[in-house]
Order: structure tokens, then C-alpha cells, then sequence
């Protein structure tokens, strides 16, 4: 991934650069049978993973350079302790970081195509503009974490910790069964409205009994994602695309539906149907599926 940020750049810059790069990805979004993956080759899954210690860790990061990023691709800090460590944009694809203590981290634009972090600490880390197409993060807790311009594409985060995490990134067929979203902050951002509309992107993904209690997931783009058992009580989903969704069986009391985009989605099943908010002023729900009363 080129990188995006320099360090003579203000932040603001950087900022607008990130925004751009998903915004890019964003629009390409559809149905997933008209997008294609990106061309880029996973690793194989018995290449050798090089085991570092923590002063290798660190050493190899001290000679990373502005012009040429540190190189920790396909290596093994699985179990290492790397909390607040700064990763300087390193380009850690393919390596493994299962168990890996990354709370406090600076992942800042961090290159971790098809990387393993499974069960990682990922509390409160700076994951902006990182790449995780592919990433295995199952059961990972990125509680608190930062997620902005991240692009989080197949990526899987089944029985991942998200709780009050804050997401704007492009997770086109992730997977996110039976995450914990509880207040997670997936609306889009309004200060950046003038680059186009900057939003969590989940066309295709899966939630399916995920619980996004308390979420905000304002004008999100849930488009052909499996939202199926999911717990959305309270969840706010004003004005998001939910074309053809499927949201059978999913606890929907008290969540908020204004304007959302509900055509072809399936509804069948759900709980709290007479307790959803804005109902009536849903886009196309002529067009989506409900039991009959």
C-alpha cells in the first residue's frame, strides 16, 4: 500500500488523503456478484513465519526511514507483549500475532494483508488507514480501538470485541458472526461530507447474530449483508442501504429505521417489529419481505 501519510504533512492533510482512499473503494461498492477482490496474492499457508523476539521487534522498527517503511512481513510476534509500541507504517503482511498484547498500539496506516491476530489485544489501538484485507481477528478485542479509512475487506472478525469501537472503513464481504458491536460508532462522519458521504461500507458481509445494541450505524451500507439473528436493540440505522438484506429473525426493538433504503430486504421472523421507530418513513418498504399479520 503507498503510503498516505509524510511527516511534513499536517494531519489534516493526512486525514483527507485516508478519507479519499476508502471513499474510492466505497464507490466501487454493489452486489457481490459485480465486485471483484482486489488483485493481490494472499500468502501461502505454509510459507515460514521468522520468529522475533521483542528486541528484534523493536531493532528492526529503529531502522525503519521515512522512505523505506520497517519490514515485519511474515514474521511470528505471536504472544509478544507490544503494547504502545509505534509500528511506524511497517509493513507487516501475512505475519502472526495471535495472542499478541497491541493495546495502545500505533497501527497508523500499517500494511496487514492476510496477517493472523487472532485473540490480540487490540484495546485503544490506532488502527487509521491500516490495511486488513484478508486479516483473521477472530475473537480479537479491539475495544475502544480506532478504525478510520481502514480498510477491513474479507477480513474475519467472528467473536471480535468491538464494543464502543469507531469504524469508517470498507469491510466488503467481512465477517463479523457473533461480534460484539454494543455502541460501536459506525455513522458517518459529518465533518468530512464535502469529500462525499463517508460511511461504513458492509455490502456483503456477515453479522449474522451480532449484537450492535446501542450502535450507530447512520447511513451505513449494509447492501446484500446477512444481518440474520443479530441483536440491533436501540441500534440507530437512519438512512442506511439495507437493499437486500437479510435480517430474518433479528431483534430489532427500538431501533431506528428512518429513510433506510429497505428494498428486497428480508424481515421474516424479527422480533420488536411493533416497537421499531420510523417505520412508516422507510424508503421502498413496499418492496421488502415481512410476515403477514
Amino acid at each position: 500500500m503507498p503510503s498516505l501519510a509524510r511527516a511534513d504533512l499536517p494531519l489534516s492533510r493526512v486525514r483527507r488523503r485516508l478519507l479519499f482512499a476508502v471513499g474510492l473503494l466505497a464507490a466501487t461498492a454493489g452486489a457481490p456478484d459485480r465486485i471483484h477482490a482486489a488483485h493481490i496474492t494472499p500468502f501461502a499457508a505454509d510459507s515460514p513465519a521468522v520468529r522475533l523476539s521483542l528486541t528484534q521487534v523493536k531493532t528492526r522498527l529503529a531502522a525503519g526511514t521515512e522512505e523505506k517503511q520497517p519490514d515485519l512481513s511474515r514474521t511470528d510476534l505471536s504472544r509478544l507483549d507490544l503494547s504502545g509500541v509505534d509500528f511506524k507504517r511497517a509493513n507487516l503482511a501475512g505475519a502472526r500475532l495471535v495472542g499478541t498484547k497491541l493495546a495502545g498500539a500505533n497501527l497508523f496506516t500499517c500494511d496487514l494483508t492476510d496477517a493472523v491476530l487472532s485473540e490480540a489485544d487490540l484495546t485503544k489501538a490506532n488502527l487509521d488507514g491500516t490495511v486488513l484485507r484478508r486479516a483473521d481477528l477472530r475473537r480479537a478485542d479491539l475495544t475502544g480501538a480506532s478504525l478510520f479509512a481502514t480498510i477491513i475487506e474479507s477480513a474475519d472478525l467472528s467473536g471480535a470485541q468491538l464494543s464502543g469501537t469507531r469504524i469508517i472503513g470498507y469491510l466488503r464481504a467481512a465477517k463479523l458472526v457473533g461480534a460484539n458491536l454494543r455502541n460501536a460508532n459506525l455513522g458517518a462522519d459529518p465533518g468530512n461530507q464535502s469529500m462525499g458521504v463517508m460511511r461504513a461500507t458492509f455490502v456483503g458481509a456477515d453479522l449474522s447474530k451480532a449484537d450492535l445494541s446501542g450502535a450507530n450505524l447512520f447511513k451505513a451500507d449494509l447492501s446484500y449483508a446477512t444481518i440474520a439473528g443479530a441483536r440491533l436493540v436501540g441500534t440507530d440505522l437512519r438512512n442506511t442501504e439495507l437493499i437486500q438484506a437479510d435480517l430474518s429473525g433479528a431483534d430489532l426493538t427500538g431501533a431506528r429505521l428512518d429513510k433506510a433504503d429497505l428494498s428486497g430486504a428480508n424481515f421474516t421472523g424479527i422480533i420488536g417489529r411493533d416497537r421499531i421507530l420510523g417505520l412508516d418513513q422507510t424508503r421502498n418498504r413496499d418492496k421488502a419481505i415481512f410476515d403477514a399479520k
